[in-house]
């Protein structure tokens, strides 16, 4: 009996603590969430931080960063690209939007560097960069797209039954002898992705520079013969599309760097200027692929390219293959326009499919019949 009573006892007492305890809570909670609320002040202005727009190296010891909106430059500092001692600290101009930015020393062509520093706006909202670029090249070389083959296979050898294995290539040809730093081939349709580079390489009036757009690696191969002749030497490289009077250039790409339909473009890295450009496609191509669009739009606005760079005006590539090319045929009539100072004609009445590729050397004249 006395036990029954004391485990009563015990039940009202935990029974009164938990209500009193979901009382006092209850009452807490809520007197606490509201004066949070209440307490809390939210802040105005704009804390977005400003943007670099565009860099454009302008001399040998200039420079402009174009920003999102006005800012004030602090630490500018310009370095090697792969060093971290400084080469010493930058001035700074400002012209609105824009800073031009002045080098202690020259810069060399070519050569990679980076300007770091941090960017304030009114607002005091940072931005810290850093950004890489090329040193200007103060003697650029004039050069045209004059060959290009967008197929890659093999081909057997009759007399020997070897396999020769060939790739893309575009051949430029030199109007004006300077540096090759700067400029870059680049497909619509694969952008940045399989892109060509230059190399800071001195070319002569009259040479012909073969750009190879994929290292081959078939059955071993694995670059054999396929040397970048950065030099005077030009037989070194092996490779059956190289040429001994013309300088060889391998990209270390190994995808596919054309599309079946495609726009190729030659520029400046530097100012994104549109030097040149082919424009081809399959005859079946119904409409460009939206990144090859953007490409034709900015090719049409430059008016390189005849008529613009729509489906209309390609020339087409149907029979293209690995022992075919897209020949330019008014490489004579280009020379003497750009001796006059005149335009230089380019568009599809320009150019064949040649019943034979020719890299490094004069372009053939005779079509592809099939």
């Amino acid at each position: 009996m006395k036990l029954n009573q004391f485990v009563k006892k015990l039940a009202q007492m935990i029974f009164v603590s938990a209500g009193l305890l979901f009382t006092v809570t209850f009452s807490v909670c809520p007197m606490s969430c509201r004066s949070s609320v209440e307490s809390l002040e939210l802040l105005s202005g704009d804390f977005s931080v400003p943007n670099i727009t565009k860099f454009c190296a302008t001399s040998s010891n200039s420079a402009r960063l174009d920003f999102s909106r006005e800012v004030e430059l602090k630490n500018t500092e310009l370095f090697l690209s792969d060093e971290i001692s400084s080469l010493g600290n930058v001035e700074c101009k400002y012209e609105e939007k824009s800073v031009l930015l002045e080098f202690q020393n020259e810069t060399a062509i070519g050569i990679d560097y980076k300007v770091e520093g941090m960017a304030f706006d009114s607002a005091g909202n940072s931005l810290t960069f850093s950004v890489p670029f090329k040193g200007f090249n103060n003697n650029p070389a004039k050069v045209i797209i004059t060959e290009l083959r967008n197929s890659y296979g093999t081909k057997t050898i009759k007399e020997t039954k070897e396999k020769v294995h060939r790739s893309e290539f575009v051949e430029l040809y030199v109007l004006k002898g300077g540096n090759l730093s700067g400029l870059e081939v680049i497909s619509a349709a694969n952008g940045d992705k399989t892109k060509f580079i230059l190399p800071a390489v001195e070319v002569n009036e009259g040479d012909y520079v073969t750009m190879h757009m994929r290292m081959i690696i078939a059955e071993g191969l694995d670059g054999e013969g396929m040397n970048n002749e950065f030099g005077d030497n030009l037989k070194l490289s092996k490779h059956e599309d190289s040429c001994d009077t013309a300088r060889d250039l391998w990209s270390e790409c190994t995808k596919k760097p054309f599309a079946a339909s495609d726009i190729v473009v030659l520029r400046d890295s530097n100012t994104s200027e549109i030097l040149d450009a082919v424009v081809f496609a399959k005859s079946d191509c119904a409409e460009w692929k939206k990144g090859i669009s953007d490409f034709a739009s900015i090719v049409s606005e430059s008016g390189i390219w005849q008529g613009g760079a729509c489906l209309e005006n390609a020339i087409c590539c149907d029979n293209i293959s690995p022992t075919r090319s897209l020949s330019r045929q008014n490489l004579k009539e280009a020379v003497a326009s750009y001796k006059k100072g005149q335009v230089i004609a380019n568009g599809k009445d320009c150019w064949i499919v040649a019943k034979t590729a020719t890299p490094g050397y004069g372009n053939s004249n005779i079509p592809y019949m099939k």
